[in-house]
């Protein structure tokens, strides 16, 4: 079984506070799914649960207790008490680490989807986003794929209307292995949410299908971040640093 990750862009990222109980930030984000750029994933039978990764012709080294895939494998199987049954899973990586792209979360929805029909398992697709958001914030979305407002952490989801942009994007790959945790300690709550307007009127634009007034709204609280702001014309895809541009 074979299955693409693809990665995601936010049209509008809001950072809203911090949630006192759980550390996690609360945002309200436009995500998109970017059809372009995506990991390739392969999933079969097995005598034991093994998962492979290779970037660019070289093998990575994965280790079980930090791997994401792994964590997905592990999950579903003590969610649906499943036992005797493994996976082999391979990864070909073309979304960069600590990119803003979520490959890894992507990966875990892939996964899951996947799990979910070499198993038989007949998990809706609400099923899936509760399993997933348990793994990790946007692995919610990309069970959802398309077009989605975020609220609360990410993870409650509200569909959109489909709308095709010209997107041009610079994947960049992070040298810190905590990308989002890092940049999300590096942000000033003040200088957060102030562009509920544009949010709205980004909203607007996919709900009538004017793409001239999605990309005059465009924009992400983490560019308040002096050392993260991109060149005019450009946004950050997430926490940083790949950044995009659409065009009408």
């Amino acid at each position: 079984m074979r299955a693409k990750a693809y990665a995601k862009i936010n049209l509008a990222l809001d950072v809203l506070g911090k949630d006192k109980k759980t550390g996690y930030h609360k945002i309200r984000t436009v995500f998109y799914e970017y059809k372009n750029l995506y990991d390739e994933i392969e999933i079969k039978s097995a005598k034991k649960d093994k998962v492979e990764g290779w970037y660019k012709g070289k093998k990575i080294s994965i280790l079980k207790k930090d791997d994401i895939v792994f964590k997905t494998i592990e999950l579903i199987k003590r969610t649906k008490r499943i036992k005797n049954k493994y996976v082999n899973v391979k990864v070909l990586k073309k979304t960069p680490w600590g990119s803003g792209l979520a490959g890894g979360s992507s990966d875990a929805a892939a996964v899951l989807k996947g799990l979910n029909k070499l198993w038989n398992l007949k998990l809706s697709k609400k099923d899936l986003i509760k399993i997933g958001g348990k793994i990790g914030k946007d692995v919610p979305f990309f069970i959802l794929g398309g077009i989605a407002l975020g609220e609360n952490f990410g993870e409650k989801l509200t569909p959109l209307p489909q709308v095709k942009l010209n997107i041009k994007l610079l994947p960049k790959k992070s040298p810190r292995k905590t990308k989002t945790k890092y940049m999300y300690q590096r942000i000033d709550l003040k200088k957060c949410g102030k562009e509920s307007e544009k949010t709205k009127k980004l909203l607007m634009g996919i709900k009538t299908g004017n793409k001239k007034m999605i990309i005059e709204n465009l924009h992400n609280d983490f560019e308040t971040i002096p050392a993260n702001k991109p060149k005019k014309g450009w946004h950050l895809c997430g926490a940083g640093p790949s950044v995009f541009k659409a065009i009408v």
